[in-house]
């Protein structure tokens, strides 16, 4: 048995690996909703023996105390200090599950208590789970613990990168995470690679000493979002048991007017309609959470963590699905659905509200009349550099709540990112917020540069 689940929203990638022999099964980096590995090996007539943590997770909540309580052995790196009952590997410890041998490399780096686990399975290439420490193309980032851990851990992540490429050429490659994870900069897609393809394709593996690359791997380090932190004392400590590993009970009802009864006691509603949709017709305060696999990494930037959350959604399958993307980001508190949906606020007399939408030829032409227009570019800081409208302010969306007071009150505001995604997010958050006229640019930059270009 050998399979991989990919959370596309947080780039996430974990595992199942089982010996065919004697249905022994190990999961690898779990997610939260632990209930996908029980059932793959139930499907499969394994038996799910271990839950294995490369190191304590920063980006995402771990499904390894899910998986202890219903009695799966937990084993993570030297000195994780877990708060719930686990086993703490060796280096070069090997286990056994029938034919399949598992041995743990201490990878200190990206974390300090960091493992790569190293699989032999009788008739298959050897597979290495580096978890944050190598990905395709691409290293982990040393810098989450704070500024004085993080030279040594860059020195680190630079010996552990050395003792892994030492393996043979055709080891297999298989990270933690994706592209788009922020646990490393510049990821490649690929799902997996070779210990020889790295070797030759990785930039970062091509440096001969520790201080050159630590110098180049602190030149070059993603975003950092606020809940990072949030997550590590979450997966150290254990986060709550859910029971998940079943399907979840349907989420409950809320009738409109309760619904608004919690949003003002300070519950946020979360609107899963698409942009369009939402720009015509919201909830007044709703925030658009447009449906797809982002809702989990942008909540994690942008919402408290124990605020209640309601959800409006045309869908009640969306619901359920945003559900786990925000339980895999701790947010833990969805009290339901609006009992049918916008229509039924909009009956009941409940106050709406609607946000404009205009295209980048309209944008063009405000600016060129002078019309009182701030861009508010919500792109990240790299993108925003590459190219960016005269006169925009750049405010990267994971900021943007923290730094709302810095938009000025007196211009209509005209928010705008990469393809429209982040822009219709942005303009709900400055709505919410009070802020009188706003406006977003429909298609984003992609739609610009082509009407510059023309």
């Amino acid at each position: 048995m050998f399979q991989r689940f990919f959370d596309e929203g947080l780039a996430q990638s974990s595992f199942l690996i089982g010996c065919d022999r004697t249905k022994q099964a190990v999961a690898i980096d779990p997610r939260r909703d632990a209930g996908v590995y029980i059932a793959a090996c139930k499907q499969q007539d394994f038996t799910l023996t271990a839950a294995i943590e490369t190191h304590i997770h920063a980006d995402f909540v771990s499904g390894a105390h899910e998986l202890q309580a219903a009695g799966v052995t937990v084993i993570a790196g030297p000195g994780s200090n877990l708060g719930y009952p686990h086993r703490e590997a060796t280096d070069g410890e090997r286990m056994i599950f029938g034919d399949l041998s598992l041995t743990f490399l201490a990878t200190p780096g990206h974390t300090p208590e960091h493992v790569a686990v190293l699989a032999d399975l009788r008739g298959s290439r050897a597979r290495l789970f580096t978890g944050d420490l190598l990905f395709v193309g691409a290293v982990g980032r040393p810098d989450l613990l704070g500024e004085a851990q993080t030279r040594e851990l860059a020195g680190d992540l630079f010996a552990s990168l050395q003792r892994v490429m030492a393996l043979p050429d055709d080891v297999e490659v298989h990270p933690g995470h994706g592209a788009g994870s922020l646990c490393g900069a510049g990821i490649g897609k690929e799902p997996f690679s070779t210990i020889g393809r790295e070797r030759e394709l990785n930039a970062m593996l091509r440096y001969a000493d520790a201080e050159t690359f630590v110098s180049a791997v602190l030149a070059d380090l993603p975003e950092t979002p606020a809940y990072f932190a949030r997550m590590k004392r979450i997966n150290r400590e254990g986060p709550p048991i859910l029971r998940l590993l079943d399907r979840r009970r349907p989420l409950p009802a809320v009738q409109p007017a309760a619904a608004a009864a919690l949003a003002a006691d300070g519950a946020l509603l979360l609107d899963l309609r698409s942009h369009e949709a939402f720009a015509a017709s919201h909830a007044v305060g709703a925030l658009n959470f447009a449906f797809g696999p982002k809702i989990g990494y942008w909540a994690g930037w942008l919402l408290p963590p124990d605020v209640p959350i309601v959800l409006l959604a045309e869908n009640p399958a969306h619901a359920n699905e945003a559900v786990l993307q925000l339980l895999r980001v701790g947010l833990d508190r969805v009290e339901g659905i609006v009992d049918g949906g916008i229509a039924a606020w909009r009956g009941a007399a409940l106050p709406t509200s609607s946000i404009g939408r205009i295209s980048g030829a309209e944008l063009r032409e405000a600016l060129a009349r002078h019309d009182l227009v701030q861009v508010v570019d919500v792109r990240t800081v790299k993108e925003w550099k590459a190219g960016h409208i005269d006169g925009s302010v750049n405010i990267p969306l994971g900021e943007l709540q923290a730094r709302i007071r810095e938009l000025p009150t007196e211009a209509r505001l005209a928010t705008i990112c990469e393809g429209g995604y982040r822009s219709s997010l942005a303009s709900s958050v400055i709505e919410r917020e009070g802020f009188p006229e706003i406006v977003n640019i429909v298609g984003g930059m992609a739609a610009y540069r082509e009407l510059e270009a023309t």
